[in-house]
């Protein structure tokens, strides 16, 4: 059965979430399964994921159409498009590349040493932190820049604010999976190659393309 008979089949309330669903990938690119609840301060599951699942074989044949595909990573409950025309690519400049990075290495620490828990929340004071000491940062942070990064990666469910704001050094931020489709293995073995070989420094990631498909660095100006 073909995507359009599916969708023929689908309740006007499905066909309106479908239309959400779509919408908002094109917007954010990223899905993730399980989301911060500031009211109930908490993991709550996701709709826009679980409707996604279910019509996971309608949505892949409808993005086809416009050359994109849909990467799916059930086990870290992570979803992301991609255009294989490499259109529709969002481009950051080089703090929110750095940041980025930087998000990587906590969240692979975090997991490193979990047990049973799966979401990964650090301080504020731990990301800007671990700018610093790995090398990618030598002078103060701008407070407009950060917040504007860090709320850009906020709306492209990457990163959530769990308590305080980005004038708190103490405030607690979580990172979710999607991550690891933001900065694949590869960009962060690099990274870490590196690091070790003391080469980190702070025109690295001139003109890098940050996780493929998924969003590019600018051009220095």
């Amino acid at each position: 059965m073909s995507w359009d008979e599916q969708y023929r089949g689908l309740t006007e309330r499905d066909k309106e979430a479908f239309s959400r669903l779509v919408s908002l990938l094109y917007q954010q690119t990223f899905l993730v399964r399980d989301v911060w609840d500031a009211k109930e301060h908490g993991m709550m599951g996701n709709r826009d994921y679980r409707f996604a699942e279910r019509n996971l074989a309608m949505l892949k044949e409808y993005l086809a159409v416009g050359g994109f595909e849909i990467q799916v990573d059930g086990r870290r409950g992570v979803m992301a498009i991609s255009n294989k025309y490499d259109r529709n690519r969002m481009r950051v400049d080089k703090f929110t590349t750095y940041l980025l990075y930087t998000l990587r290495l906590l969240y692979e620490e975090q997991m490193e040493t979990a047990s049973m828990r799966r979401e990964v929340v650090v301080s504020l004071h731990d990301i800007i932190g671990k700018l610093y000491t790995i090398g990618v940062m030598d002078k103060r942070i701008a407070l407009t820049q950060l917040q504007s990064t860090m709320n850009r990666l906020r709306q492209l469910s990457i990163l959530d604010r769990v308590e305080g704001t980005t004038q708190d050094m103490e405030s607690r931020w979580m990172i979710y999976p999607t991550i690891t489709v933001a900065v694949s293995d590869d960009r962060i073995n690099d990274l870490h190659k590196r690091m070790l070989s003391g080469e980190l420094g702070g025109d690295v990631f001139d003109q890098t393309d940050l996780a493929g498909d998924a969003v590019e660095e600018e051009e220095s100006q």
